[in-house]
């Protein structure tokens, strides 16, 4: 039973090939066509009220982008190429409850303090990838933009994105319980991209 599992590679554990994804993906965009421009947008005014030290405000508009991640990206397109995917949009609609959750639990004393320049550039650093660099990858592979993954609309930009605010935003157990769903999704993410490698 043992020698069972351990002939499994990580590969047989994805039930599509990195062509079937990456269609996916451009089928997102086909569909929200041109949302990618507000998204960005969106992101980006999340950033300034996050440097601004409203942060509040940035985890309560962080909520929509997570929602409208899982029910888009997962529930409507990745469901059909993974079973998984159900439970992920689940995990990504509980994320945007946590989120306003926290934003209601932010205290007067933590909207008030501010970070150190240090978390400042790295959270700034982290969310510009997150919304601005990221969606470059698919031109740095020589392919369309229509195969690049925007915040809000796919989950990777969106996860790396949160990271950078989170930083920015929160300390302490409220960082750590902020950032369990975007690092676990993080790493079930670098995982598929590694089994889909040629």
């Amino acid at each position: 039973m043992i020698d069972d599992w351990r002939s499994y590679r990580l590969e047989d554990f994805i039930p599509f090939t990195s062509e079937v994804y990456f269609r996916l993906i451009e089928r997102v965009n086909e569909a929200w066509w041109p949302a990618q421009f507000v998204a960005i947008a969106f992101g980006l005014a999340v950033l300034i009220l996050a440097v601004r030290g409203n942060y509040r405000w940035v985890l309560t508009l962080l909520a929509p982008a997570w929602a409208f991640s899982g029910i888009v990206f997962h529930f409507q397109h990745y469901a059909e190429i993974n079973v998984a995917a159900t439970w992920f949009g689940y995990t990504f609609i509980a994320q945007a409850a946590l989120l306003l959750l926290l934003a209601a639990a932010v205290g007067k004393p933590e909207l008030s303090s501010r970070p150190g320049p240090w978390r400042i550039a790295t959270g700034t650093a982290i969310t510009v990838i997150g919304l601005l660099a990221w969606p470059m990858v698919s031109l740095v592979r020589n392919e369309s933009w229509t195969q690049s993954e925007f915040f809000a609309l796919h989950p990777d930009p969106t996860t790396l994105a949160t990271i950078g605010l989170i930083i920015l935003c929160l300390r302490g157990f409220k960082a750590g319980l902020a950032a369990l769903i975007p690092i676990a999704w993080g790493a079930i993410s670098i995982l598929t991209l590694i089994a889909m490698a040629p």
